[in-house]
This record gives structure tokens, C-alpha cells and sequence, in this order.
């Protein structure tokens, strides 16, 4: 008898225990002066402490109202957000600081298929609360690229299925501040549309250098629009308090606190109790006008005592954290998330590295200054004593540029044996792609996934290749029986994907492919995996279901469009019958794709449409197509004629299998600097419809 039930599928598969907790954990264990987690270790206000102290004491102890302190809200609308008009009965929520009324808001908002813009890089929090609630996540990196604030890449992210765009300033981690031109440009790109701005001001006014910080709820155009959200514990150096709040629309506010009562409900009465008597004190203002002051003489503190070293910084607009460009400390193949590991173990001080908050950054550590100052100046002589690994840095990328040009210059030789990962982390000017068009066994997936080993296996030896592509269902063939399907376990991996993981890292190469899976709770998709050798696995669910052939009696929709980065290059995963909705991969997005896959088993009877639509989406996304079909004749009688094909941005034949219905392994070479200057030199994608599909 089992009496240990197994879990069903991860909600959130890819996200384990937070970068924060990780480094101060290793802090901890390391004995290192831990500069990463973003808590001051300066002193909460003494008169502060003692209100509270007091609210204890006079019987402030149970259930504070759900919405919080009714007193409470009234100084967040009547001071802190003096001139914008909150009513705080019905338009401010106080919650167990920022974060809980920040997912209560946008758990609030958000429908499956729903995008939600962010700043990349960006604060951990809103991403995974994105797909909790099934919404898909664009990232648009926070700074052009002349430096300043994106503000044309947040107007062309907002599309028809645009929910929510999440603006954070003073920025975590950067410390950037947001700016009058991106307000007004988003304020322009918004009118008209059910676009909802989320405004996180944790960070509220820790502005440094007599800078402006325009606030959206400010804004005539934006303020009926914009959630705000503040943090009592980031103002008064208390973050264990958990005291925060939202300011939001009436409408708004009415369902986002159908959330919060039944996830927080109601936090710290004496809290609560305390800021209300101690907010309207002299004491009290004082704090809030010098609090940003503080921090800015702590940057200037920290920065000078770094002055002389080969780190590279931008002075922090605002907030408490300071970015440092590591690349000079960089050993060889190490990213700034191996460095800052290093780092706490080697020389104790433990960081954040800049790779936890995404990917357009140059490789550097976030720093936490609000610190007392002899902390800070611990870590400066810490930081000053690490050596420089420079040197070292220049002679492997010198001698990787030669072994690329030697590379491009010789013929394919045979695959010699690699270190695992060696390539890892590194882009590629050049993808070098093998397409498996193959005859597929009937329901068996072992045959097949041995056939394709064998393939790879030999293959591979003559054409070495970065990315191999099989066609869809590759393991059973276009099956609506399910019988053959693979079952995912409690984690969403199966034996299949398993396998995909393991030749993908024997071979340094990734692997994509569909298979028909069941998860643990009966649902059935068709999923495209995406394999890489670091051992990610990502994947995309078939959206359009082929209805003629009772695809949508057998398997569930997908809710998303999928892009992944895989060594610089971006890449979009389609299946078979997508091919026909060209709304659906509109290159429309921030940062266009570069490559799409299509895997397919698509028949000999519609073959011309098939090549027609492949050159078709390369053309019109100016973006290179890989289009893998099977081959050979299923069960149910349908040849399939195979017509695999290799594209260019410009829809020119790279590859093609032909279409006489036999295996053929395809070759081909996408340059990437190509594809970007045919781009440059026909910008068409810039004057492209501003629609997609929700």
C-alpha cells in the first residue's frame, strides 16, 4: 500500500530557493560579511521602537483591520501620496509588507495569457507571480542602448495582450530612476488599451544627487491606471516588521483585497499601531527628509573607497544598492553568480550576482550599502583585496576568437571529445544546426528514441553541431490514442526528457523535439522540449490543435507563446499547425527572435503549403526558420514527404531535405551578424502592426 502520495506538477518548476537566501546562507556558513540580502543594519528610529514598544503594551495585540489601520491609511493618502487623492477606505491596502499586496494585486489582475512587462534586469518577485497566474512574461532590458531608460522598448512591448507593465524605481538592483520621457512615453503608448502600471516605490525617497523621480501616480494620464506600492520597513531600516501598502483605483483596490484576505488578511496591529503614532512627529519627518541623503553619502563612501581598483560602476541614482562590473575578476569560463560563490568561500564577502536578476547586463555584483560604516569599510578592504584575473580573461578570449576564425576557415572534421559544458555560457556568432527529418515506429517510443540516438551519434562525427532539431511526436508518431504517451513525474520530467538531457550534454549540443505527454493529473499535450547541455529544460505546449484530425479531442491547448535564450541567440518554438497563423509569431516583441523551429508531421497531400509557409514566416519575421517534418508512412496510411527545410532571413534556401519521403539529416550555418545587418539595412520589423493574440 502507497501511503506517500505523490505531488503533482510544479507550479513554479523553474524556481527554487531565492539567490538571497542562498548567498546569506553561504555567508553564514563561510563567516563572510554578508553585503548581498538588501537589509540596513542601521538602527530603526528609537522614538519608533518605543511607540511600538508602547502599542504592545496598551492591548494593540489581536486582528488589525483587513485593509490595515484605518489611521494608518489615512497618512499614506493624505502625506506620503499628498496630491493625488486617495481615499483610504477604498483605495489603500496595508499588507505584510510590499510583497504580499504586490501579488495580491497582480493575482488580481492577471488571466491565463496575459502578458506582463518588465524591466530586465529586474527584482525576483513579479516573474514567478506572472506564472502562477498563467500570464506570459516580457522582458525588456531596463536601459537603451545609448544608457538611458528604455523608454521606446516599454511603448513597442505593449501589444493587444498587454495587462500589466511593472515599473521599479529607484530600481532594484541598478538604482536607476525612472524618467518624466519614460512616463510620458508610456502614458502615450497606454491610452486607449486596458493597460494596467504597476509602480513599485518600495525604495520611495532614497533619491540621490537632487535628481528628479517622477512618479506615474502623479501623472494626469496615468494616475487612474497606476498601482503604487510602498514599504514602511525599507523607510525606516525594519524590514523584519513586514509592513507595506498599495495604493490602487477603488475598482481595483475592491478585488485585490478579495486576495489579500484570504492570503495575509491582516499584519502587525502593534506595528501599525506604533506608525500611527509616531508618523505625524517631527522626529518622524525629519527621518523621511534626510533618510535619502543618508544613503546617497553611504554610495559616495563606498565608491571612493573602491576608486583605483578595476572594478567599473554607474554611480546608483537612487535606493541603497550598488551594481559593479566584475570582468576583470572573471576567471576563465566563470560567470558573476560562479565568481560571487567563489567570492564568499575565498576571500568572505557574499554578494548577489547580477545573472539572478537576468540577462541584459554585463557580468557584475550587487552590493548592498546601507550599512553602518564600519561595515562598509570592512568590505571595501575586502573588495580591494580580491586580485584582478584580467590577464588571464583577455588570453582565453583571444584564444577562442582564434579557434572560431580557424573553425569557420576549415571544413567539418569529426567531433572530438569535450569536457562537459565547455561551450557553456558563451554566445555564438555562428549556430551550426543538424535537422533529423526520419521515418518514425508507431507508438514505440524506445525504437525511435534509439533510432535517434543512432543518428546523432553518427551524424554528429561528421557534422559537428550546436542545436539538433527532430520533427513533432517524434517518439510515437502523430498518435491521438495517447496509449504511448510519455508520464511526467512530480516534476514534469519524463523519461524521454531525461534522455533529450542526457545526449544533450554527452554531445555539447541542445536538442529539440515534440513528444505527447500526460501529466500525473490526467492532461495530455503536445509539448515541444527544448534540451540544452547546462541541463535546462524548456517547453512549449502545441496552441493551435489540428481539429480534422481530433487533435483537440486528444490533447489540451497551450496558453503561450514561448521564446528562449540559448547562447545569444533567441529562439521561438512552434509545432506543425501553427505555421498556418502568422498573428500568432508575429516578431513584433522588444527583442525580436532570431531563429524559429518548427517540428512537424505534415503531409505529402498539403507539402506546397508547407514550403510556401515556412519561406513565408522567414520573410515577413526577417528571421531565420528551421522546419523539421518526418518522413515515411504512419499507420493510419498518410505519406509524409518530408520537405525539411533550412531558412534565411530573407526566406533563401539554406537547407532542403527535398521531398521524396526518405530520412536526410540537413546542415546548415546561421551567422548571426548577417542576419542582424540585413535587418539594419531593411528595417521592416520597426513599421510592423502593433497586434497579437490574446
Amino acid at each position: 500500500m502507497n501511503n506517500h502520495p505523490a505531488l503533482p506538477p510544479s507550479k513554479l518548476p523553474k524556481v527554487g530557493t531565492t539567490i538571497f537566501t542562498e548567498m546569506s546562507a553561504l555567508a553564514l556558513e563561510c563567516g563572510a560579511l554578508n553585503i548581498a540580502q538588501g537589509f540596513p543594519d542601521l538602527s530603526t528610529p528609537s522614538e519608533l521602537r518605543h511607540a511600538v514598544s508602547q502599542a504592545l503594551e496598551e492591548g494593540h495585540n489581536q486582528y488589525a483591520p483587513m485593509a490595515g489601520n484605518r489611521d494608518l491609511r489615512r497618512w499614506i493618502a493624505d502625506s506620503y501620496h499628498a496630491g493625488a487623492g486617495y481615499d483610504p477606505d477604498t483605495e489603500i491596502t496595508v499588507g505584510a509588507g510590499a510583497s504580499s499586496v504586490l501579488y495580491a494585486a497582480m493575482t488580481a489582475l492577471l488571466q491565463p495569457g496575459d502578458e506582463v512587462v518588465v524591466q530586465d534586469p529586474g527584482y525576483d518577485l513579479y516573474i514567478p507571480v506572472a506564472e502562477l497566474n498563467q500570464a506570459h512574461v516580457v522582458r525588456v532590458p531596463l536601459l537603451d542602448s545609448d544608457g538611458n531608460m528604455n523608454a521606446s522598448g516599454f511603448a513597442n512591448a505593449i501589444g493587444p495582450r498587454t495587462r500589466l507593465v511593472i515599473l521599479n524605481s529607484p530600481h532594484n538592483p541598478t538604482g536607476r530612476v525612472t524618467t518624466k520621457r519614460l512616463l510620458d512615453t508610456l502614458a502615450d503608448s497606454m491610452e486607449g488599451t486596458d493597460v494596467w502600471l504597476l509602480s513599485d516605490e518600495v525604495y520611495g525617497p532614497m533619491v540621490h544627487d537632487g535628481r528628479e523621480s517622477p512618479v506615474p501616480w502623479r501623472h494626469d494620464k496615468l494616475r487612474h491606471r497606476t498601482l503604487v506600492a510602498g514599504s514602511f520597513g525599507k523607510l525606516f531600516h525594519c524590514t523584519g516588521w513586514k509592513v507595506g501598502w498599495i495604493a490602487a483605483p477603488a475598482k481595483l483596490t475592491t478585488e485585490l483585497r478579495k486576495v489579500h484576505q484570504y492570503d495575509v488578511f491582516s499584519t502587525g496591529a502593534p506595528i501599525q499601531a506604533g506608525l500611527v503614532k509616531y508618523l505625524p512627529t517631527p522626529q518622524a519627518q525629519k527621518h523621511l527628509q534626510t533618510v535619502g541623503p543618508i544613503y546617497e553619502a553611504k554610495r559616495d563612501r563606498l565608491l571612493r573607497g573602491l576608486e583605483g581598483t578595476s572594478f567599473t560602476w554607474t554611480p546608483a541614482e537612487g535606493g541603497y544598492f550598488q551594481v559593479i562590473g566584475v570582468g576583470a575578476y572573471l576567471k576563465a569560463g566563470e560567470t558573476d553568480g560562479d565568481l560571487a560563490r567563489r567570492w564568499t568561500r575565498e576571500y568572505g564577502i557574499a554578494t548577489i550576482p547580477m545573472e539572478s536578476f537576468g540577462e541584459s547586463w554585463e557580468p557584475a555584483v550587487r552590493l548592498c550599502f546601507a550599512k553602518e560604516d564600519e561595515t562598509l569599510d570592512r568590505a571595501i578592504q575586502l573588495l580591494r583585496g580580491i586580485p584582478v584575473e584580467r590577464q588571464h580573461a583577455e588570453r582565453q578570449h583571444a584564444e577562442r576568437q582564434h579557434a572560431e576564425k580557424q573553425h569557420a576557415e576549415r571544413q567539418p572534421t569529426p567531433l572530438q571529445p569535450t569536457s562537459p559544458g565547455a561551450h557553456m555560457n558563451s554566445n555564438l556568432p555562428r549556430l551550426r544546426v543538424l535537422a533529423l527529418q526520419s521515418a518514425l515506429v508507431w507508438r514505440d517510443p524506445e525504437a525511435n528514441r534509439n533510432q535517434f540516438a543512432s543518428l546523432m551519434e553518427r551524424t554528429l562525427q561528421q557534422h559537428p553541431s550546436h542545436l539538433v532539431v527532430l520533427p513533432e511526436m517524434f517518439t510515437t508518431g502523430f498518435d491521438m490514442n495517447g496509449e504511448a504517451a510519455d508520464t511526467l513525474d512530480a516534476t514534469g520530467a519524463s523519461e524521454t526528457s531525461r534522455w533529450m538531457l542526457a545526449l544533450a550534454r554527452r554531445h555539447d549540443v541542445s536538442i529539440a523535439g515534440s513528444v505527447a505527454v500526460r501529466t500525473i493529473t490526467g492532461q495530455s499535450f503536445n509539448r515541444l522540449w527544448f534540451a540544452t547541455p547546462e541541463g535546462d529544460l524548456h517547453h512549449y505546449d502545441k496552441r493551435h490543435l489540428f481539429t480534422l484530425a481530433g487533435e483537440d479531442q486528444a490533447y489540451e491547448a497551450g496558453t503561450s507563446r514561448v521564446e528562449i535564450t540559448w547562447r545569444g541567440w533567441r529562439i521561438l518554438l512552434q509545432i506543425c499547425y501553427d505555421l498556418r497563423f502568422p498573428g500568432f509569431v508575429r516578431n513584433h516583441g522588444p527583442q525580436p527572435y532570431d531563429l524559429a523551429l518548427y517540428v512537424a508531421n505534415w503531409p505529402e497531400t498539403r507539402r506546397g503549403a508547407w514550403r510556401t509557409l515556412l519561406q513565408a514566416r522567414a520573410i515577413e519575421n526577417q528571421c531565420f526558420v528551421v522546419g523539421v517534418n518526418r518522413s515515411g508512412t504512419d499507420a493510419n496510411n498518410h505519406r509524409y514527404a518530408g520537405d525539411s527545410l533550412v531558412l534565411d532571413h530573407a526566406g533563401d534556401v539554406l537547407a532542403d531535405a527535398g521531398g521524396e519521403g526518405q530520412p536526410n539529416a540537413l546542415h546548415a550555418t546561421l551567422v548571426k551578424e548577417e542576419l542582424l545587418a540585413f535587418r539594419r539595412k531593411l528595417p521592416f520589423l520597426a513599421d510592423a502592426d502593433r497586434f497579437g493574440i490574446r
